[in-house]
């Protein structure tokens, strides 16, 4: 027990000589009682605890790899190099043009160029606008859109960039609103449109935008990736794995670096292969939730796309990355517009597909929210 430091103690070890006293037969007691009464009420007496102070932990947040090493100018882009010579030709000119249109797979660096080229145009953090076309598809999110371009940007510099990503989607009224926007654009406006399936822009749009074509990465310059992110990242991950990376990606930086962190502590080749297996953002089921978000899916679709699923995935993977979508447009929801239905959605494939059932828990899910 702690005391308190002024008069307790003292009267502790004062006690304590008192008896030693007594016993050594010493005639200085004559304040034993005193002490012996102090004492007791001292006993009696709850001594306050100190304080718990709580320390502050601040957790430790680990960025994904593949936005660690994202590139963030164009010397930093790897396996597209004539894109990136042609965009550092343009940028020379007196004239920069004002409508992007970059195609190509998903994750090879689409959006990443959009991102770096809102740098070269001096466009300050708050003054790039990042839509998700396949979710604001309608023509009232382009009005809307549309209705701020007149503005200049906050900041030292008035530019602004709109990057609108998979904009395929947008339906054909909602391209119709952009057409004037975008063949006469403000001085400070500039825009990105970034997409999967290039047949799906109108002609009309396309003719408006310098247009780049982005491959999927060859093995060596994953392989290049991949090393330098090892070496980085201190990982251990033998070659053959990197190479199994390299092959299983489809070409695509962003994969290779999910896929990467997936097996980075792998030595056995076989169990790296197994974790590789899972669907970590294929083109296929991207696009199934994108589909059901925006409302556009049908039972065609549905049928195309879960019988090509069903040759390279099972049914719970991809209800998860499913899941996963649907969580992240909640949390990135603008308004309340949508949230109830991407709740029922939400709800409609919570449960867990079992393997017997194979797909039919999926199918169960789409035909619920479809009304079939």
């Amino acid at each position: 027990m702690h005391h308190a430091e002024s008069s307790c103690l003292f009267e502790v070890f004062s006690r304590a000589g008192v008896e030693q006293c007594l016993s050594e037969d010493c005639d200085d007691v004559t304040n034993l009682e005193k002490f012996e009464k102090q004492f007791s009420k001292t006993k009696e007496k709850k001594m306050p605890r100190k304080k718990l102070v709580k320390r502050e932990v601040t957790p430790v947040i680990q960025q994904p790899l593949h936005i660690k090493y994202r590139p963030k100018t164009l010397d930093e882009v790897i396996g597209h190099d004539a894109v990136v010579k042609s965009l550092e030709a343009m940028l020379m000119k007196p004239t920069l043009p004002h409508t992007f249109l970059f195609t190509g797979e998903s994750g090879i660096g689409k959006t990443t160029l959009a991102r770096i080229l809102a740098t070269e145009f001096e466009c300050e953090p708050n003054n790039i606008v990042e839509i998700d076309a396949a979710v604001a598809t309608g023509v009232d999110d382009m009005r809307a859109l549309i209705e701020t371009i007149q503005y200049q940007g906050f900041g030292e510099t008035p530019n602004k960039l709109y990057i609108i990503d998979e904009c395929h989607m947008l339906s054909k009224q909602a391209w119709g609103s952009l057409l004037k926007a975008t063949e006469e654009p403000p001085a400070h406006a500039f825009f990105v449109f970034c997409t999967t399936e290039e047949g799906k822009v109108p002609d009309t749009m396309v003719t408006r935008c310098q247009v780049f074509n982005l491959k999927p990465l060859r093995n060596d310059d994953l392989m290049d990736l991949l090393e330098h992110v090892l070496v980085h990242e201190n990982y251990g991950t033998p070659p053959n794995i990197l190479k199994l990376v390299a092959r299983s990606c489809h070409g695509s930086p962003r994969q290779a670096l999910t896929m990467l962190a997936n097996v980075a502590d792998c030595q056995d080749e076989n169990e790296a292969a197994a974790l590789l297996e899972a669907p970590m953002e294929s083109k296929e089921i991207i696009d199934l939730c994108r589909l059901l978000v925006s409302g556009n899916l049908d039972w065609k679709t549905t049928q195309t796309t879960i019988k090509s699923l069903n040759e390279t995935t099972n049914a719970e993977s991809a209800r998860i990355v499913i899941v996963n979508y649907l969580n992240a447009c909640l949390l990135n929801a603008k308004g309340d517009r949508d949230v109830p239905r991407l709740l029922d959605l939400l709800s409609s494939f919570s449960k867990p597909c079992n393997t017997s059932d194979k797909w039919a828990g999926i199918l169960l899910a789409i035909g619920d929210h479809l009304s079939l």
